[in-house]
């Protein structure tokens, strides 16, 4: 019993550590920066999303609040719909050549380019906000390598909490997704629903309301607020709450536009993003249930996966999680350490 105890504690104190070394965040020693001359900085941040989308209004409230504490030196002006041309699953090199200084990119969405930002998309490992930042609290240190790789840094992250299959008709067994077109975002996704019989489609948020209005597609896994977003009652009639995973947008910025600022600047913009990111959590799951409302007031049918074939996904889904380890070696420490903490 002792020596459990003591495990215990140790354990603790390892955490707490951390935690403390995360909370002091990036600006060096913690001592006050000193103040230089005035600077004006502006840059464009390209978003897939529309304004009304609660990660785009999260982004906006980072933007405001860091022109109000930079006194106006910086102002992020914030570019929706992707209405700069560049999409989702190129944000990583887009910010990494410097076509824009900073961007908000669908973390999974990158895997393309980055295998291992699939992590979050693995189904049923991590399938909610709270089993997403302890898997964050392991996988931080391996992101932080390779977005320098790719010359950048992540300032904040927003989840996405939840993950329902949108269909024409309801889904109760395996055999109801044979042979559905469904549109999905990841690799990971993808390997899924093949898994279980459908057929996953990827393509850009921009092409996906057309496709359901045309019969492309005959479902869409996404998120709640994306269900309101594209108006999914016009062309399905239910959602399923399958919740394998909750993905993030992350904030990037250039590493070059970034060491152009002065370190007064940057400390500012670094507490920021640290000081708001928990409420950007909050609003999140708020967006989530306030979707799911809208949803069910506008006719669809709204429902939970039923435990035993939720039991069944899982089980089949572990040899996504063991294939990914061994695709990514730099997965393996990270999802068994995880799995330690977890239980699993």
């Amino acid at each position: 019993m002792k020596k459990v105890e003591k495990k215990l504690r140790v354990g603790i104190v390892v955490i707490a550590t951390v935690l403390a070394v995360v909370l002091l965040g990036c600006s060096g020693d913690g001592q006050e920066v000193a103040e230089t001359e005035r600077i004006s900085v502006e840059w464009d941040l390209p978003s897939v999303w529309a304004s009304t989308n609660y990660v785009a209004e999260s982004v906006k409230i980072f933007a405001d609040e860091v022109y109000d504490r930079t006194d106006g030196q910086v102002k992020i002006n914030i570019h929706y719909g992707g209405s700069l041309g560049y999409s989702g699953a190129e944000k990583l090199s887009v910010v990494r050549d410097g076509l824009v200084p900073i961007a908000d990119m669908l973390k999974n969405a990158q895997s393309g380019e980055e295998q291992f930002f699939g992590i979050t998309s693995l189904p049923f490992l991590a399938p909610g906000v709270v089993e997403l930042r302890m898997l964050q609290f392991f996988s931080r240190p391996v992101e932080d390598q390779l977005l320098a790789k790719h010359n950048q840094k992540l300032l904040f992250q927003v989840p996405w909490p939840s993950r329902n299959v949108y269909s024409k008709e309801r889904i109760d067994t395996i055999e109801d997704l044979r042979g559905l077109r469904i549109r999905v975002v990841s690799r990971e996704d993808s390997e899924l629903l093949s898994l279980l019989g459908a057929t996953p489609i990827q393509m850009p948020w921009g092409e996906v309301v057309t496709s359901l209005a045309t019969g492309v597609i005959d479902g869409v896994a996404t998120s709640s607020s994306s269900g309101v977003d594209g108006k999914f009652w016009e062309f399905t009639g239910y959602a399923s709450r399958w919740n394998w995973h909750s993905s993030e947008d992350m904030i990037t910025v250039n590493l070059d536009a970034w060491n152009d600022l002065p370190q007064n600047i940057q400390k500012i913009i670094e507490e920021t993003a640290r000081e708001l990111e928990p409420m950007f959590t909050k609003i999140a799951l708020q967006d989530n249930d306030e979707a799911e409302q809208v949803l069910i007031d506008n006719g669809m049918e709204i429902y939970d996966l039923d435990p035993e074939l939720k039991a069944e996904f899982t089980e089949r889904s572990k040899v996504i999680w063991e294939d990914f380890m061994e695709d990514v070696p730099a997965s393996r420490e990270v999802i068994e350490n995880y799995m330690y903490v977890m239980g699993l």
